[in-house]
C-alpha cells in the first residue's frame, strides 16, 4: 500500500477520525485529509510519531515497496519453476526468500511461493541433498504463516494445503482440527472430509460425503446447463439451446439427478417452440418428482444416502415456484390451454397442500 493507503486503513482500524489523529500529531484535521488523499505528504520530523500512533513501523508507513499484486505474484512463480530448471532447486529457493524479505506482509506471495517450492522438490527429488529438510521446513513454515492471513481466501487455501498435508502425512488429529477451521463453503471440504474418514477408518461416512458432494454437483452442472440453454433461446440460438437441453437431460439419466432437475432445460426448449403435448409431458414428468420424495438410494450412484431425500417444505417451495412461473410467464400461458394441463397443476397443489 502507498503511504496515503497506509494512514487511511490504519486510522480506521484504530477508531480514529482524521481530527483525532491530527490532535496527536499537532497538526490541523484538512492536513491529515490531504495526505490521505495523496495531495501532501507528512513532514519527515512527524513520521517516527506517526508511525507510533499508527502502530507500524516506519519501512510499511513509507511504503519503500508496494506490494506485489496477483498477477505478479503469478508471474513471480513462474520464473521460479524457470530458475529451478536452468540453476536449481538451491536458486529458485535463494530467489523466493529474497522476494518474501522484499514483500514481508504478503500472505498471497508466501503461500504461492510455498505452493511452487513444494512442487519443484517434488519435481527435482534428487536436488539439495541435506538443504531439502530445511527447505521443507520453510515451505512448512510459509504454509502457517498463510493460513494465519487476514486475507480470507488466502487463509482458506493455507489452511486447506495444511490439512490435506496432514492426511497424506497421518496426522489424523490435526487435520480434523484444520478441516473444523474451513468454511461450509469451501468447494474441496467434504472431498477433504471424505479423505481423512477414510484414513480414520469411517468408510460408512466417507461414502456419504462422496456421494452428497457427487449429488450437488451433478445438480449444479444441470442448473448451469438449464441456464445456458434459457439464454440460447433468448440469443434465438434454438440449435444450442436444443444441444444444451439435450445434454442436460443425458448427464441427469447417467448421474441419477431428480426428473425436476433433468427436465428443466428440456421444457425450457419446448415451451419457447409452444410443442404442447411435450411440454406438457415433460411437465407432468417434473412435477411428479416434485410431489415426492427422491429415492436416491436406488440408483447405484447413491446407495449410502438416506431414502426419501427431498424435504417436504423444499418441494412444495419449488412446486410452488414452478407452477407460478409457468401462470406468470407470457412464454407459458399457452399450456393453460393444452388439455390436461390445469388438472394437473391443482392435483399438484392438492398434493402438497399449496
Amino acid at each position: 500500500m502507498k503511504i496515503n493507503d497506509v494512514i487511511r486503513t490504519r486510522r480506521q482500524a484504530l477508531g480514529l477520525t482524521q481530527e483525532a489523529l491530527a490532535e496527536r500529531l499537532g497538526v490541523s484535521g484538512p492536513a491529515v485529509n490531504k495526505w490521505e488523499k495523496s495531495l501532501n505528504y507528512p513532514d519527515i520530523t512527524l513520521l517516527p510519531t506517526l508511525a507510533r500512533v499508527l502502530g507500524v513501523d516506519l519501512n510499511t508507513l513509507l511504503s519503500f515497496q508496494e506490494d506485489m499484486d496477483r498477477g505478479e505474484i503469478g508471474r513471480f512463480c513462474a520464473r521460479l519453476q524457470q530458475t529451478a530448471e536452468a540453476e536449481g532447486c538451491a536458486a529458485a529457493v535463494r530467489q523466493a526468500e529474497e522476494k518474501l524479505r522484499e514483500f514481508p506482509r504478503n500472505d498471497h506471495l508466501a503461500f504461492s511461493a510455498a505452493g511452487m517450492l513444494e512442487g519443484i522438490l517434488t519435481m527435482y527429488p534428487e536436488d539439495g541433498g541435506a538443504e531439502r529438510e530445511r527447505w521443507r521446513a520453510e515451505i512448512a513454515a510459509l504454509y502457517e504463516r498463510a493460513a494465519g492471513s487476514e486475507d480470507h481466501q488466502v487463509r482458506e487455501w493455507a489452511v486447506f494445503t495444511l490439512a490435506a498435508r496432514c492426511v497424506g502425512g497421518g496426522e489424523l488429529e490435526r487435520a480434523e482440527a484444520l478441516l473444523g477451521r474451513l468454511s461450509d463453503t469451501h468447494r474441496e471440504k467434504q472431498l477433504l472430509a471424505a479423505s481423512l474418514r477414510e484414513r480414520q477408518g469411517r468408510a460408512g461416512e466417507a461414502w456419504v460425503l462422496l456421494e452428497q458432494t457427487l449429488f450437488d454437483r451433478a445438480a449444479g452442472i444441470l442448473s448451469v446447463l438449464s441456464q445456458m440453454a434459457g439464454l440460447a433461446l433468448k440469443e434465438g440460438d434454438r440449435r444450442r439451446a436444443r444441444a444444451l437441453a439435450d445434454t442436460a437431460a443425458e448427464a441427469g439419466r447417467l448421474l441419477a439427478v431428480p426428473d425436476h432437475a433433468v427436465q428443466s432445460a428440456p421444457l425450457q426448449l419446448a415451451l419457447a417452440e409452444e410443442d404442447g403435448p411435450l411440454a406438457l409431458s415433460l411437465l407432468e414428468k417434473l412435477l411428479d418428482s416434485l410431489c415426492r420424495p427422491w429415492d436416491l438410494c436406488a440408483s447405484p450412484l447413491y446407495p449410502h444416502l438416506p431414502a426419501g431425500g427431498g424435504a417436504a417444505e423444499t418441494r412444495r417451495m419449488l412446486l410452488r415456484a414452478v407452477l407460478d412461473g409457468l401462470e406468470t410467464d407470457p412464454e407459458s400461458r399457452f399450456l393453460w390451454d393444452v388439455p390436461g394441463c390445469r388438472e394437473l397443476a391443482a392435483a399438484c397443489r392438492e398434493r402438497l397442500g399449496i
